[in-house]
């Protein structure tokens, strides 16, 4: 194994100062390329103009329309309220500046176990991956909920729990999909307070202030729907039965990360199989530490957003948590050289991937074409494509004109219309 220099006795002070900077370089990167990409309008997805509406009606008819089923009251009023402040411009500009603090948060996670520069590495392989991109320069909500469950996480670390439970609320107010992530989350930190039983009373004080501000969050949707539950339904995809939906999660997985990258981490996870298969098996409790607790809970989310995405392998920005999960797990390795050429060739491929997407498939829509991008159909055709990112600034011409426009003509009696750079 390759000794991680940074963390050696007499470490090269040069060496020392371009770690500890890597991460404020990492961050110029990305909040550059994010500013730029921003300026191309709201985006192609139709929830965000869903999420604008339920705004504008409790601003102009004073009630409570969710955006979809389960409403995520915080997102819906935030974009809707910058989008009325200073159209795409603030919302992106939010949705940028949460995806920024996102990825310093996982940053700071990291550092307690490994060394600055794969820790920075490890941000920007996340934060170079073309869906976290779109969801981090558009106003949609993807990085509102992953905001503030990292956000959690770290105030967990820093034990002030009252603020790690509502921040908790915060993101599953956000996606209701994170209620289970944070029952992770606490589950996995509490055997860390086995030798600071003072500190149990304000813990439980942070999970009761978490239940009780995501029910309070939740109770407007659950007055518009009629005083039951019936908000917690999903629009369910069985587009080819039971076989589209299996061929439909294999493909997701490996092209939300790019046919080159899933190769890379396939063949760094097996080929290092013995390594995570040793950390499994040492099973936390009861002898925790926080190491351990943190492997196994980022194993457990890793497997809770398969599940949830094999049940609804609908859009890849479902995905988006694993790419925390992955990256984390990478870190873990203790081969310091690997684990800065793997984070490297993983941002490296990831920006490939957004001009370029190399496939061995043909996508397509088999259903009507409406304004939900989503392909349900394929055969087999190898070949070079328009990356994610290409392919999705191209799409803005046709959807996105579609979805500001019709948006426009509903709420033509109230408020400013949308603006449209395509």
């Amino acid at each position: 194994m390759t000794p991680n220099p940074f963390l050696s006795s007499s470490p090269d002070r040069a060496l020392d100062r371009v770690h500890r900077y890597s991460m404020v370089v990492v961050l110029t990167f990305l909040a550059l390329g994010y500013l730029a990409l921003t300026l191309n309008g709201y985006g192609n997805h139709d929830d965000i103009y869903r999420m604008i509406g339920s705004w504008r009606t409790v601003w102009s008819e004073q009630r409570y329309v969710p955006s979809r089923f389960q409403g995520y009251l915080v997102p819906e009023m935030v974009i809707g309220l910058t989008s009325e402040i200073g159209d795409f411009y603030l919302s992106n500009l939010v949705s940028a500046g949460l995806a920024i603090a996102s990825l310093y948060l996982f940053y700071q996670l990291l550092i307690p176990f490994i060394a600055p520069l794969p820790a920075a590495l490890g941000s920007l392989a996340i934060g170079t991956n073309p869906y976290w991109i779109i969801a981090a320069t558009t106003s949609t909500d993807y990085v509102y909920p992953a905001f503030f469950f990292l956000l959690g996480i770290w105030l967990l670390r820093q034990q002030r729990f009252r603020l790690a439970g509502l921040s908790f609320a915060l993101a599953v107010s956000s996606r209701l999909t994170y209620g289970p992530m944070v029952a992770i989350a606490l589950g996995f930190y509490l055997p860390t307070l086995r030798q600071q039983r003072p500190l149990l009373p304000r813990f439980w004080q942070g999970v009761l202030i978490f239940l009780g501000a995501t029910a309070a969050l939740y109770l407007p949707v659950f007055i518009a729907s009629g005083y039951n539950f019936s908000f917690l339904a999903y629009a369910d995809d069985t587009t080819g039965g039971t076989l589209g939906q299996i061929a439909r999660y294999l493909y997701k997985n490996v092209y939300f990360w790019g046919l080159p990258t899933f190769i890379v981490l396939a063949g760094f996870f097996l080929r290092e199989r013995r390594f995570y298969w040793q950390q499994f098996c040492q099973f936390p409790v009861p002898r925790s530490t926080p190491a351990k607790l943190a492997f196994h809970a980022v194993l457990a989310l890793l497997l809770y957003n398969q599940l949830m995405f094999a049940k609804l392998p609908h859009q890849y920005q479902y995905l988006l948590p694993i790419l925390f999960c992955v990256v984390f797990l990478i870190t873990r390795f203790p081969d310091y050289q690997k684990q800065v050429i793997c984070l490297s060739l993983i941002a490296v491929l990831h920006l490939v991937h957004g001009f370029v997407n190399i496939d061995v498939l043909e996508t397509y829509q088999i259903g009507s074409n409406n304004t939900t991008i989503h392909s349900d159909g394929a055969h087999f055709q190898p070949g070079i494509k328009p990356g994610i990112l290409v392919r999705d600034y191209q799409w803005r011409a046709q959807y996105q004109r579609q979805l500001t426009a019709a948006f426009n003509q509903r709420w033509s009696y109230f408020g400013r219309s949308l603006s449209n750079p395509r």
